[in-house]
């Protein structure tokens, strides 16, 4: 049975003010009727008793006159209907009646005359109850008169009580909860009432403006965000350009070869292009022990193999080092050397040098802009870090703020719609529809956030599964609620992977919930899962021949909360393909799709360490 609100609380008010009563009466009457007849049966017992003695003498001394008196006075009693006297040898030795009593039961009781321990004769009492249970049914109809005037007054102050409290606040909770499933969150919800709808209307009032103050706060770290990304990109734009300009430089820079000798601690040939690196003449170059006197003391280590007793031929050195110019400033330079044998088959050292001056100076500016830019870096993810936690308390605690009184408003406005659905009038009804069909938009809503902010913080345990297996038994699954449609069905056997098994079913599921949902309705609904390799690396992929999107749309797939196609056709929370994505991105993984509007699309994911097919 289906009622409406008020038909409902009218209903249940009734019953609790007027069975209680009602039930009570009733229980009072049949007391008192069960009481009236049993005292109805002891007086016609009673009475049998009585005249059963009173006729021993009449009929042993066959004197009827003896016996009128008794019966007379009997009779006074209004629930005789007639006293019937029989001796065992005459017959009816007395009688009397009153048929015009008889009303309601008639009982008869009869009784033995005992004289002498002999029966002489029988003595039987007709008795009517009539006039007791007329008492007692007049005492009812006053009894269900006194209900009814009840009931009705009841009734009209429940009337008044259930529009000026329930029914009109309940249309304006219904308009609000509207404007917050539409995001209208500047328009304040004033609320006058102290009792549990107006709490509520409070309630309303403060998710707006926590969802307001969120929306806001999101605004200004997005734009922070944006402008985080812009400078990052000028630094990278910035240290690209300086990269490019020191290969340049070192890319222009003239090798310098020579050749020394390894016992003499001297140069025996030097490029000509040394006198601009040191500003030193060519014959100093060639100076005994020049690279004693000029190469820097911190640096000469570096050289003490190239220049050892015992050096391996054909061995390659190469090493970086500062030398003293002519002006006392360091010059760093690149050593190439390679050991060989010359004529006289002694060690012979050659190789080339460059300088690297510029680079070693721009490496040390490079070095602390990286420190900066680091620190700077840290600073701002530590902010983000902490901006994000905040954000997470925040969404948590007004979902879970936010999910109690919805739950409420969508479990009691159900229990309206399926149990008094036929007794709503027609504001009712569409006001209780709108009021449930907000509430379940916000409550999805609230339920999609608080699962994307769970898959950033569950835990993964990565195991070996089998998704071919999985990806059968979620099409049974699916397949169940739409019996009817023709599917064809294309899973590769025995595709393995190495992953989170529960985080990937949801994955997967959400996936080919996808492909199923968006089928072409007038053909045959076709899926297919398998996985290939591209650029050697294992790739999963599912494949549909439904109808697809256009191209330019592949990057807007995965936003929350977006439809790209009708919802009323396709029904969803627009919510899958981002659940999916935040899931393969736990595993470091990425996910994309190819289609073409109208005729198939193909999405593909990897899963890093996923096993080949088995």
């Amino acid at each position: 049975m289906k009622l409406s609100l008020r038909s409902a609380v009218i209903l249940a008010i009734l019953i609790g003010l007027c069975l209680p009563a009602t039930i009570l009466g009733y229980i009072s009457l049949q007391y008192e009727l069960q009481t009236t007849k049993t005292q109805i049966s002891r007086d016609h017992q009673r009475l049998s008793d009585v005249l059963a003695l009173g006729m021993q003498e009449p009929l042993w001394n066959l004197s009827p006159e003896s016996g009128r008196p008794l019966l007379e006075s009997l009779m006074s009693d209004d629930r005789i209907v007639r006293i019937t006297i029989n001796d065992n040898n005459l017959g009816v030795f007395l009688s009397i009646q009153h048929p015009e009593r008889a009303l309601g039961n008639v009982a008869a009781l009869s009784r033995p005359v005992i004289k002498q321990g002999n029966t002489i004769g029988i003595v039987t009492v007709n008795f009517a109850d009539g006039l007791s249970i007329q008492t007692i049914t007049r005492k009812l109809r006053i009894y269900l008169f006194a209900v009814v005037i009840q009931v009705i007054f009841s009734l009209a102050l429940i009337l008044f009580l259930l529009n000026s409290r329930v029914l009109r606040p309940l249309e304006k909770l219904t308009q609000q909860s509207q404007l917050l499933a539409n995001r209208q969150l500047n328009q304040k919800f004033i609320w006058q009432r102290n009792d549990e709808l107006g709490q509520l209307g409070h309630s309303l009032e403060s998710t707006r403006q926590a969802l307001h103050h969120l929306v806001g706060t999101l605004e200004q770290k997005n734009v922070q965000l944006e402008a985080d990304l812009i400078s990052r990109q000028q630094i990278e734009s910035a240290l690209r350009v300086s990269q490019d300009r020191f290969r340049r430089l070192v890319e222009s820079t003239r090798l310098i070869p020579w050749d020394a000798r390894p016992e003499e601690w001297r140069f025996t040939y030097v490029g000509p292009q040394a006198e601009q690196l040191l500003g030193f003449p060519i014959s100093v170059w060639y100076s005994e022990a020049f690279l004693s006197n000029y190469l820097h003391p911190d640096d000469r280590h570096l050289a003490y193999p190239l220049f050892a007793e015992q050096i391996a031929i054909g061995q390659a050195h190469e090493f970086e080092c500062r030398l003293l110019s002519a002006n006392g400033k360091e010059v760093w330079v690149h050593f190439l050397a390679t050991v060989s044998k010359d004529e006289n088959n002694r060690a012979h050292l050659q190789g080339f040098l460059f300088d690297i001056s510029a680079r070693k100076q721009n490496e040390l500016q490079l070095e602390q802009y990286r420190h900066h830019l680091e620190e700077v870096v840290e600073n701002r993810s530590r902010a983000l870090v902490a901006s994000n936690h905040e954000l997470e308390i925040l969404t948590g605690s007004i979902a879970q703020d936010l999910r109690s009184p919805l739950k409420t408003i969508e479990g009691f406005s159900q229990v309206l719609l399926d149990d008094y659905r036929e007794k709503l009038d027609g504001n009712a009804r569409n006001y209780l529809l709108r009021i449930r069909s907000s509430v379940l938009a916000m409550a999805n809503r609230i339920e999609d956030l608080l699962m994307l902010h769970e898959l950033s913080r569950s835990e993964l345990r990565r195991e070996n599964i089998n998704l071919s297996a999985m990806a059968l038994d979620i099409m049974e699954e699916i397949t169940l609620l739409q019996p009817e449609r023709h599917v064809e069905l294309n899973i590769k056997e025995q595709v393995y992977a190495n992953a989170d098994a529960h985080l990937t079913r949801i994955a997967l599921y959400n996936l080919l919930e996808n492909a199923w949902k968006f089928a072409k309705p007038d053909k045959t609904t076709y899926i297919e899962f398998g996985d290939t390799k591209i650029n050697g690396q294992q790739v999963f992929f599912i494949a549909d021949h439904g109808i697809g999107f256009a191209p330019e749309q592949a990057k807007r797939l995965f936003t929350p909360f977006l439809h790209l196609h009708s919802h009323e056709q396709h029904s969803g929370s627009g919510i899958g393909l981002t659940v999916a994505q935040r899931i393969i991105s736990r595993h470091s993984g990425h996910i994309w799709a190819k289609s073409t509007l109208g005729e198939n699309a193909t999405f593909y994911f990897t899963l890093p360490n996923s096993l080949l097919t088995h």
